[in-house]
């Protein structure tokens, strides 16, 4: 299944809207727009992603507030019934997102951490959601290419033998003197930054633990907001969404972090 459809969205979203939000799950091959037909106006979208994990991903987020409504996402049964659909035919490359190998494709991150990504954006996602994403990644582990992602930050960083220092130590051992040279890829310059700091195997814990609460969620999604706008402080606070809650006006999307 690598088609969804998403009902009651509201006449003022456009399909670039529509397209930047559901790219937070992955490539989409098509997207096809078109009015319900009823006295509201409407708008039902059928996506097709390139994968089967991005269009899973996509399910989750049904009861997301676009514009004015809450869009509801559904398999799309017809395609799994009937003859495959046009775009579906491409797999995922097997390379990731730039051509120095520095960022990760969404398709092989966590569920949790998609979901993180779409919150520090300020889109208004339901508790039901963000604990759905949690159960997911619970149920079924983190995929092996994010384990090399996160494997080939522990080479990098040495952040797994920093996470056994002490306490009190810990910000004279987590201290990292390497620098980064020309990185490219937007995943992978957030980790440069979050790792290269005393909260860095904390941030680690968050992607390699598939046993996440939606308050861990929350609190990822407020580092990553704090990063994209230069509160590099942010990184070192373990703060509740109560405490500081992420903007809930949908910023402009397109890429992830």
């Amino acid at each position: 299944m690598t088609s969804i459809i998403v009902s009651n969205i509201s006449p003022e979203v456009t399909q670039q809207q529509i397209s930047d939000f559901f790219s937070f799950c992955g490539k989409i091959s098509s997207l096809q727009v078109s009015n319900t037909g009823t006295a509201t106006k409407m708008q039902e979208a059928r996506i097709v992603f390139e994968s089967d994990s991005a269009a899973k991903t996509a399910l989750l987020l049904t009861d997301t507030k676009l514009g004015n409504s809450n869009v509801v996402v559904q398999p799309d049964t017809i395609a799994a019934v009937g003859k495959k659909a046009e775009g579906t035919a491409s797999a995922v490359s097997p390379v990731v997102a730039d051509e120095e190998g520095h960022d990760i494709q969404q398709e092989y991150k966590p569920k949790a951490a998609i979901i993180a990504e779409i919150l520090s954006h300020g889109y208004v996602l339901s508790d039901k959601a963000v604990q759905k994403s949690a159960e997911f990644d619970k149920q079924h582990g983190i995929s092996t290419r994010f384990q090399k992602f996160l494997s080939d930050a522990d080479t990098k960083y040495n952040i797994s033998d920093r996470a056994t220092t002490t306490a009190t130590s810990a910000d004279a051992k987590y201290g990292i003197k390497e620098r980064v040279h020309q990185t490219k890829g937007l995943f992978q310059r957030y980790f440069d930054k979050a790792l290269d700091s005393s909260a860095g195997a904390k941030v680690r814990q968050f992607y390699a633990d598939a046993s996440k609460e939606a308050a861990d969620i929350h609190n990822e999604a407020r580092r990553l907001a704090d990063m994209r706008e230069g509160k590099t402080a942010g990184l070192g606070e373990e703060t509740s969404a109560a405490q500081a809650p992420i903007s809930q006006e949908p910023a402009k999307v397109g890429t992830s972090l």
